[in-house]
């Protein structure tokens, strides 16, 4: 196997996701693809996005890997019938059941089973995790009462963020000892004014903001932490308001 490439919160950006992995040369017989959940949402083209990764996961060697977001859920639960929830709706939701029932996907089981077969999380040989959002358990991915917390938990980010400046691999909390580095996505790096992944104490946040117009989508390499991205999202997008 190649790279492990790993990008987060596409939210229906299906132009961006093309020009990253055209960007970074992704070669379908020798990378891993993962993606850290939020395939859906606020863009404009979720369904045609997820219908791209349908057919690309059938031209890979190493199937790609999809991780469930809290995104991914609402839609995922529409998918099956359920009520759309306000909720969801106004956080984006709106967006993707306009482009279901435009493109006509919404009647596809291939769809439905994209998000059916999307994974809390993946650990690779190295110890290295990726998830959506987090954990709260000290003894890291697995290890989850509520498997919500994969895709809304926000405490570990937080606790990184104000652990950073002291983080020190000897002295480490615990909970940074369940594994060698994790990779996230789910909070926008927007918020500290970043459209870059950033790091804190051993965790990366990929989330840079591909859902909203300000922001871009990132693809990095798991190993050297080389980083490709998207223009920013606006120009990719003039015609519409991708932060909606």
């Amino acid at each position: 196997m190649g790279r492990i490439l790993i990008t987060s919160d596409n939210h229906g950006a299906l132009k961006a996701v093309k020009q990253v992995l055209e960007r970074c040369q992704f070669n379908p017989d020798e990378d891993l693809l993962i993606n850290l959940g939020d395939v859906v949402d606020r863009g404009t083209e979720s369904a045609e996005l997820v219908q791209f990764y349908i057919e690309l996961s059938e031209e890979c060697l190493f199937k790609p890997l999809f991780i469930k977001g809290n995104h991914d859920v609402f839609c995922h639960e529409w998918l099956k019938g359920g009520i759309p929830k306000m909720e969801w709706l106004m956080q984006g939701g709106k967006s993707t059941v306009e482009s279901y029932i435009n493109t006509g996907y919404i009647n596809e089981e291939s769809h439905l089973n994209f998000f059916n077969e999307m994974f809390y999380f993946y650990i690779d040989t190295k110890n290295r995790g990726y998830v959506h959002a987090g954990f709260t358990s000290h003894d890291g991915l697995g290890n989850e009462r509520f498997p919500k917390n994969y895709y809304w938990d926000r405490s570990l980010w937080s606790l990184a963020n104000t652990e950073h400046n002291t983080f020190n691999v000897e002295t480490r909390m615990e909970i940074f000892n369940a594994h060698e580095e994790l990779f996230i996505g789910h909070t926008p790096t927007l918020i500290l004014n970043e459209t870059v992944p950033i790091k804190r104490c051993n965790i990366w946040n990929l989330d840079t903001g591909a859902g909203y117009a300000e922001g871009r989508l990132t693809i990095m390499d798991a190993n050297s932490k080389e980083i490709w991205q998207s223009d920013i999202i606006e120009e990719l997008y003039p015609d519409t308001n991708e932060s909606s």
